[in-house]
């Protein structure tokens, strides 16, 4: 149980002691959000969508007089706020300024809402946990989180704070992807193998890897919910440096095969070079798929689910 839960230990360990480090990775938490905003995200059209429907709900609260004094908006997992910080953006466009919208962002790491603040000072940002949001019952618009569940090992707590901080009405989505479902196109058995095993290894340090499957079912067994609505988009990444967590991450994953006598050091040697050589030579491939999956809380929503 504690390799399943490496990850989110490490989160909650940076979060005690202010850092935005996770264990002992070189790279800080913004400097690897700061380097993956500086190349294309295969996840965009998914964040479009997202915005597109977030701020097509606190327009619909605005419009029928349930947001007072205004609309709020929540992206729980901000991050270096990105998300709030293009949501911003667009709300402006759309006329939707601060005095009528206000967009939060929720972060464990209070190094990162820091940063976060500079970079998108028309945005509020918060320090706390998605299995306690810092937020009132019923008062938020639309809420959102992006490859946030599969480090809760309490999904179902998760989701219930979700429900709770909405009002009757509200829309929440999530995006999440199913570690499971990710494939390696390839005509070399070798590097398929130790594909797998990596990917494995992956899993079993992620306290919820099957996020989106979970997330989907959890919702349909809601009774305070409806219009549960699961999308999907696949991609394909053969750069993997301009993934999230990219090559040195995988260097880790593979130097701990290695110590365990799962692949051999000459295993490792030979895929780490071909996935490097991957975008010159055209494979190996990652085909992977993020999942939408969209809600809306009931107007006559009970605080009791029929889990």
């Amino acid at each position: 149980a504690g390799q399943a839960q490496s990850f989110t230990a490490m989160l909650h360990a940076a979060a005690a002691s202010g850092t935005d480090k996770l264990g002992d990775e070189v790279q800080s938490m913004a400097e690897l959000f700061a380097a993956c905003a500086s190349r294309e995200d295969p996840q965009q059209r998914l964040r479009n969508r997202c915005a597109a429907q977030l701020l097509e709900a606190a327009a619909r609260s605005i419009e029928g007089g349930v947001a007072e004094p205004k609309a709020l908006l929540v992206d729980v997992g901000s991050g270096m706020g990105r998300d709030v910080g293009a949501w911003r953006a667009k709300a402006d466009a759309a006329g939707l300024g601060a005095d009528r919208l206000d967009i939060v962002g929720v972060e464990l790491l209070a190094a990162l809402n820091e940063k976060a603040a500079v970079e998108h000072p028309s945005c509020r940002f918060v320090t706390g946990d998605v299995a306690a949001l810092p937020l009132d019952d019923s008062t938020v618009d639309g809420v959102h989180c992006s490859r946030l569940l599969i480090h809760s090992p309490d999904a179902a707590k998760a989701i219930d704070e979700l429900v709770r901080v909405l009002r009757p009405g509200g829309f929440g989505v999530f995006e999440e992807g199913d570690y499971g479902s990710n494939s390696c196109l390839t005509g070399d058995a070798r590097t398929a193998t130790v594909f797998r095993a990596v990917s494995d290894a992956t899993m079993g340090k992620l306290a919820n890897p099957h996020a989106a499957r979970v997330a989907y079912t959890l919702l349909l067994a809601r009774d305070d919910v409806e219009n549960v609505v699961l999308e999907s988009d696949s991609f394909c990444i053969l750069d993997m440096e301009s993934m999230d967590p990219g090559l040195n991450h995988m260097q880790k994953n593979l130097e701990g095969l290695v110590a365990a006598g799962t692949i051999t050091q000459e295993d490792a040697d030979y895929y780490r070079e071909r996935v490097r050589n991957a975008p010159r030579v055209g494979e190996p491939i990652t085909a992977a798929v993020m999942f939408k999956i969209s809600f809306t809380k009931k107007q006559a929503a009970t605080a009791a689910n029929s889990a």
